[in-house]
């Protein structure tokens, strides 16, 4: 029987990205800024691949 208690929380995600491992790592805290920062660099190599 396991024992109940606070959960395990992985803070690293691998997936794979056109064939490249990319590692990513979360914090316990948020943070807008890099959230932003992420979402804009997104955004950014989106509109550059879609324009070619």
């Amino acid at each position: 029987m396991s024992k109940s208690g606070s959960p395990i929380h992985d803070t690293k995600m691998i997936i794979t990205v056109q064939g490249r491992e990319v590692a990513m790592q979360f914090t316990e805290k948020p943070n807008p800024q890099i959230a932003l920062q992420v979402k804009q660099v997104l955004m950014g190599n989106y509109l550059a691949t879609s324009s070619k």
